[in-house]
């Protein structure tokens, strides 16, 4: 049978590749339903991971905060596309004989080849960098996930276009930071400010999103210039 500390070590393994996959979903995966379901999921296996050093019930925190933010975002997005359905028909009336497509906001400002390139060199950089690395102690799986999740935050921040897409950036770079704060320093009081503020990113980011949204329409109507 296997022992505890296997055990242990296939539960880690199997919540670090979910975590690799996840996030790489985020700046690989233009799509904002599969990005916002990945984002969701990368919440909840950082749950699972804080169960490994700090208690359960305040882990799950982790999970209902990063739900609540999904959530808002998801009714912001849903609402931009009802908008852009909207605008689509409202073309389609005005000009019914020329063929018109949907709006759709560009989400990155490069393609996919060059967005799979930058995510494959920051795994290798992170691979080196926590092979030759020890960092309190911490587990590699710890490191490894605390750094990748930054890195891949910052990545989506560099590379997006649209407004969304770059609190998802922001929202994985914080929850990179909270695997490494938490490790490091198990204050409740640090970890409850770190939910927090995942949930005030998630509403300044719709309020911004819904604010572009306007001025778009605006100026589609040409109220603006």
């Amino acid at each position: 049978m296997p022992s505890l500390a296997d055990l242990q070590f296939l539960s880690g393994s199997g919540v670090l590749v979910g975590l690799i996959l996840s996030a790489a979903c985020v700046v690989l995966i233009a799509d904002w339903r599969l990005a916002l379901f990945a984002l969701a999921l990368e919440y909840v296996l950082i749950g699972m991971l804080l169960t490994t050093i700090i208690h359960p019930s305040v882990a799950l925190v982790r999970i209902i905060a990063g739900g609540l933010a999904a959530a808002i975002l998801y009714l912001t997005m849903r609402s931009r596309a009802e908008e852009q359905r909207r605008a689509f028909w409202a073309a389609r009336r005005a000009a019914p004989g020329e063929r018109t497509a949907i709006p759709r906001t560009q989400v990155f400002i490069v393609g996919f080849p060059f967005r799979f390139f930058a995510v494959a060199l920051v795994a290798v950089t992170i691979i080196g960098f926590v092979s030759t690395t020890t960092l309190l102690t911490l587990t590699p799986y710890l490191l490894f996930s605390s750094f990748w999740l930054m890195a891949i935050g910052i990545l989506v921040a560099m590379l997006s276009r649209d407004v969304l897409r770059l609190g998802f950036g922001i929202l994985v770079f914080t929850s990179g930071f909270s695997i490494l704060d938490t490790a490091i320093e198990t204050s409740l009081f640090l970890y409850g400010l770190l939910n927090i503020a995942d949930l005030l990113i998630a509403l300044a980011v719709a309020h911004l999103a819904t604010l572009t949204s306007e001025t778009e329409e605006s100026r589609r109507r040409g109220d603006l210039p």
